[in-house]
This record gives C-alpha cells, structure tokens and sequence, in this order.
C-alpha cells in the first residue's frame, strides 16, 4: 500500500510530473488544477465545444 503525496506542499511542476507518472489519480489531477488556477487566476477556461484555434494560435 503506497501513500499519495501531500499535493498541497507540491510545486505546479512536482504536481504536473506526478499527474503524468500517475495518470489514473483523478484526486492529483484535481490539485493540479487548482494549483494551476490559484496560481494564475485570470487564465481562461475552454468548454468542450469552445473554438479554441485562435488561442492555438496565440
């Protein structure tokens, strides 16, 4: 049995090489999220059926 990481204390980079190692971990994807958002809160959300070509482009 393995314990999960204190995500709280984790860096955004720490999180984002987790999330990748640990795909399955919806609980460490959601930190990362978080994370993510707390540290850059006016970054826009996208909907599924947003056109997002032109912020690719950007």
């Amino acid at each position: 049995m393995s314990v999960k990481p204190d995500f709280a204390t984790m860096t955004a980079l720490e999180l984002r090489a987790y999330v990748l190692a640990h795909r399955d971990d919806a609980a460490a994807l959601q930190a990362y999220l978080d994370k993510l958002h707390t540290e850059n809160p006016n970054s826009r959300v996208y909907k599924p059926d947003d056109d997002v070509a032109e912020a690719i482009a950007e």
